[in-house]
């Protein structure tokens, strides 16, 4: 009997270790490797986007001084053209006909000037007389400058080398004095995006800011610029007040009038906790969770977040400086849960 106790008891243990060993295997088995990040508290800045249309840095509109009949426009529209370039003339018939009308009241008044000058000097004209036709004189020279300068401004030269970016009228149209009928843009290949913020926007931006612009027609590319005007009154035809992002590089192949979207880095900011955004669980709206590391164990804590920046969220309630979240494994852990921290 003593014997068969004996064995009894020796086969207990050995059961009893097993299932020990067991046990401790499973727990190792139900570790999860897991990284942590501290919580502490950052500046964070409100980034907005908004779109617009990209044109040329320098854009001159380009107009007759002088209203009449176009005879020709020299360019197209892409067209490259050299500084002092003829791009655009009137019909100079009537123009042409002053200048010669203020050519033959010139004469006429040097010949009258002439004539009581000589008077005067044979005592049959007073002093009053020559002042006179001096002033007559002096408003004839005048006239023929005016129609001169007139004649000169009803054609149009390039101001300075550069791209034909619109043709606005065609030859044979009938046009207003000052009414554009070219758009020239610099041959710079500089390029400029023009937006439209709110008032809640504008406040936030200042010059210098960087942003970041992506353009339809390169999906695949991020362009830098950044903010060199800032409008001071609202632009009443949008309802928004404009500023303008230079493109700190560009393509060849830019024109105006692509589409593009920028993304405002602004130096308008707050502090405030944040948690990385691989560590929420269960997100709905203000109200998260996620699990913290109390003792080599996962530990669920609700919480309550906010806005998004970047690749972080806002914390407003439920985590402390200090405290050590799981970033990265949360996703496999569970309430109570042992957790190996990776150093």
């Amino acid at each position: 009997m003593n014997k068969l106790l004996l064995i009894s008891v020796l086969s207990l243990n050995i059961l009893s270790c097993k299932q020990k060993e067991a046990v401790k295997k499973e727990e190792i088995k139900d570790i999860s490797t897991v990284e942590v990040s501290i919580i502490s508290e950052r500046n964070v800045t409100d980034g907005i986007e908004a779109s617009g249309i990209l044109s040329a840095e320098k854009e001159t509109k380009l107009a007759f001084k002088t209203g009449g009949q176009i005879a020709h426009i020299y360019v197209e529209e892409g067209q490259s053209v050299k500084k002092g370039q003829l791009l655009a003339e009137l019909d100079l018939s009537e123009i042409n006909a002053g200048v010669n009308q203020a050519k033959i009241g010139l004469a006429k008044a040097q010949r009258d000037y002439e004539r009581v000058k000589k008077m005067q000097e044979e005592e049959a004209a007073t002093l009053s007389n020559v002042q006179d036709a001096r002033s007559g004189l002096d408003i004839a020279e005048q006239s023929v400058i005016s129609a001169r300068f007139n004649q000169k401004l009803s054609k149009i030269y390039a101001p300075e080398s550069g791209i034909v970016l619109k043709k606005l009228s065609e030859n044979g149209e009938l046009i207003a004095p000052f009414y554009p009928v070219l758009v020239l843009g610099s041959a710079n290949n500089n390029f400029v995006l023009k937006l439209g913020l709110t008032d809640k926007q504008i406040v936030k931006v200042n010059l210098g800011d960087l942003a970041e612009v992506k353009i339809d027609a390169y999906p695949t590319e991020t362009f830098k610029a950044k903010v060199t005007q800032i409008a001071k009154v609202i632009n009443p035809a949008t309802g928004t007040f404009e500023i303008e992002l230079s493109l700190l590089s560009s393509k060849p192949t830019f024109m105006t009038g692509f589409m593009a979207t920028a993304n405002l880095n602004t130096q308008f900011g707050k502090k405030t906790l944040t948690v990385p955004v691989s560590a929420i669980q269960e997100a709905d709206q203000t109200r998260a969770f996620v699990f913290l590391t109390q003792n080599s164990k996962a530990v669920k804590k609700e919480i309550k977040i906010g806005k998004i920046y970047g690749s972080e969220v806002e914390v407003l309630g439920g985590l402390k400086v200090g405290d050590a979240v799981i970033s990265t494994g949360s996703g496999f852990v569970s309430d109570g849960q042992l957790v190996n921290i990776k150093k």
